[in-house]
């Protein structure tokens, strides 16, 4: 990952920061109202591309621990070592690995839980 998303959290960050500071003030009635729902709209924003960032990191932690991958190419992105795992399940050489039944079922339910 290059940082996107935790770069977009904390703009989101900033932003909800500025209008509660600076915009929010100024305003009164409806007005107030709405920035109030907009601020509501930047904190659950930022707090989803804080969770997916946490998400994403714990499946390539997961991933890259039964990822033989890992050990032939130094400096993989976790996106390299999904694709080979996706690759050896495809090719029918991961068929009975319990090891990545776990893993793959821990990740799934902690993105549902997630979810809510």
């Amino acid at each position: 990952m290059n940082g996107g998303e935790a770069d977009g959290a904390r703009l989101l960050s900033l932003a909800r920061r500025e209008i509660e500071e600076q915009v929010l003030p100024l305003l009164s009635g409806d007005a107030r109202y709405s920035a109030r729902l907009v601020l509501n709209a930047l904190t659950l924003a930022e707090a989803e591309l804080r969770h997916d960032h946490r998400a994403e990191a714990e499946t390539g932690r997961r991933l890259s621990e039964l990822s033989t991958f890992e050990a032939k190419a130094d400096g993989s992105e976790p996106q390299d070592i999904e694709r080979q795992i996706q690759s050896e399940i495809r090719q029918g050489l991961r068929d009975g690995d319990a090891a990545l039944h776990e893993a793959l079922l821990a990740i799934t339910e902690g993105r549902l839980k997630a979810l809510g």
